[in-house]
């Protein structure tokens, strides 16, 4: 996919309105992994994928131990006794898929100062299990599963932000080739009318004209210039708009290398729908988000219902009575059953009633998606099929525009013709020349756009993108 960047080592072109100084040709595929590279669209959906990738690593560690160190010097003053004590206290804290909630904490305080003092410490383990809102891998899963599948979404759209990018650097770059190919294409039809214009001079020297007909050809040689100057500024704004893509120094005159070479390619209808269907990142990223959907209507009904948990907690406590050397230690012990009923709050309904509305809009865009997607891919197929015939026709019109020239051309050096008659055939050569030209392009850019529609663009361009 890289290619070796072929503007390394140009020198910056003297500030200029137009792209101008040194021509700097480069191919599509050029284009293609430049503006892969230096796209700033592309560059900004990069790093957002480093900070959705750092999301779903907060979210998998949903499960992991959590630790925590407090401490704390406190100093109190109680009918008129005071009294200084500093304190330190590490936890850890973990989760476990089943909703199991375990904690220990092991605090150590010490009193400072004074008769009194002394080392005192206590360690604590919690234990809590949820038995209906909250218990089982169901829901507690739901929140990492959602995460995960907002990562795959994520990464289809910096797929999709590539792709995009990729289709309007290759219409860009197919706008430049036809600006490009109208200056040589008025070059042809200039360079045509000033032969004819030599020649209606020569027949006006030998007496096989009439001087006031020349007049009919200067015109046509102006009108070429008019076009000429036209197509010139038509490749200026092309060349400026592929610069913006591939963010590059606008006054790089860069110009695409090769000709237009429109080759016909059968597609097969069906299989472009299926290919549609099972690659184009709408559809994917549609499909993931009903699944989120079910998922969060898995934790909406978790919500509803009672909180019923079994709880239990041993407690440790030791203390060192100043220098006495007086040890006190004690364990108590909990254990319990929890339940809480909420009453009137119709809440953790109405959260039921959005995620199920949620969930049927999802799964009613997947469908109409579906279908909209089929719709889309008939028309690209046509459309290919269309322009195809189009290249065929303008071509042709353009083979016989240019023999009808040729063979009046002849008869205007037997003097069996007219002016008027070169003149209108030489416009028409050139029209047929442009339809031809426009054509040829509209079948590429359709073959492009096809190729987006079945989503199958990175493949094509054998692009690989990060996970």
């Amino acid at each position: 996919m890289p290619q070796p960047d072929p503007l390394a080592g140009v020198p910056s072109p003297p500030d200029n309105p137009v792209p101008g100084g040194q021509v700097i040709e480069i191919t599509l595929d050029e284009a293609v992994a430049l503006g892969l590279r230096r796209n700033r669209t592309v560059q900004a959906a990069h790093l957002q994928r480093a900070a959705e990738r750092f999301d779903l690593y907060v979210a998998e560690r949903a499960f992991a131990p959590r630790g925590e160190l407090r401490a704390e010097v406190v100093r109190r003053v109680s009918r008129g006794v005071t009294r200084s004590e500093a304190s330190v206290s590490p936890g850890i804290g973990l989760v476990t898929p089943l909703g199991t909630q375990i904690d220990f904490t092991w605090q150590l305080t010490e009193r400072l100062g004074g008769a009194g003092g002394g080392l005192s410490q206590s360690a604590t383990v919690s234990v809590s299990q949820p038995l209906v809102r909250g218990a089982g891998p169901e829901v507690n899963l739901a929140p990492v599963r959602i995460a995960r599948l907002q990562e795959r979404i994520n990464r289809l759209r910096l797929e999709g932000t590539v792709s995009d990018t990729i289709t309007a650097i290759v219409f860009a770059y197919r706008s430049l080739m036809q600006a490009q190919e109208q200056v040589r294409l008025a070059d042809i039809s200039l360079e045509r009318a000033r032969a004819l214009l030599e020649t209606n001079r020569r027949l006006v020297e030998a007496g096989r004209m009439a001087a006031a007909d020349i007049v009919q050809t200067e015109s046509a040689v102006a009108a070429q210039d008019v076009a000429r100057l036209q197509a010139e500024q038509t490749l200026n704004s092309a060349q400026l708009a592929l610069t913006r893509l591939l963010a590059l120094d606008p006054r790089t005159n860069i110009q695409a290398a090769g000709p237009v070479d429109a080759e016909y390619v059968a597609v097969d209808t069906v299989r472009a729908i299926q290919l549609a269907l099972d690659n184009r990142v709408d559809v994917l990223a549609q499909d993931i988000a009903v699944q989120q959907a079910r998922q969060s209507l898995v934790l909406a009904r978790d919500r509803r219902r009672w909180d019923v948990s079994l709880f239990g907690a041993v407690t440790q406590r030791g203390a060192e009575q100043g220098l006495a050397e007086v040890y006190e230690d004690e364990t108590d012990v909990t254990a319990g059953l929890r339940v809480e009923i909420p009453l009137g709050d119709v809440s953790a309904e109405q959260g039921v009633v959005r995620a199920r509305t949620s969930l049927d809009l999802a799964e009613l865009r997947s469908a109409d998606l579906a279908q909209a997607v089929e719709v889309q891919v008939r028309d690209a197929v046509q459309q290919v099929e269309a322009r195809w015939r189009q290249v065929e026709t303008a071509r042709r019109a353009r083979d016989l525009a240019e023999r009808a020239l040729e063979l009046e051309q002849e008869k205007l050096q037997a003097g069996r013709t007219s002016n008027f008659e070169i003149l209108s055939l030489q416009a028409g050569l050139r029209t047929a020349d442009i339809q031809a030209l426009a054509a040829e392009i509209a079948y590429l850019n359709a073959l492009t756009a096809l190729d987006q529609q079945i989503g199958s663009t990175l493949e094509t361009w054998r692009i690989t993108l990060e996970p």
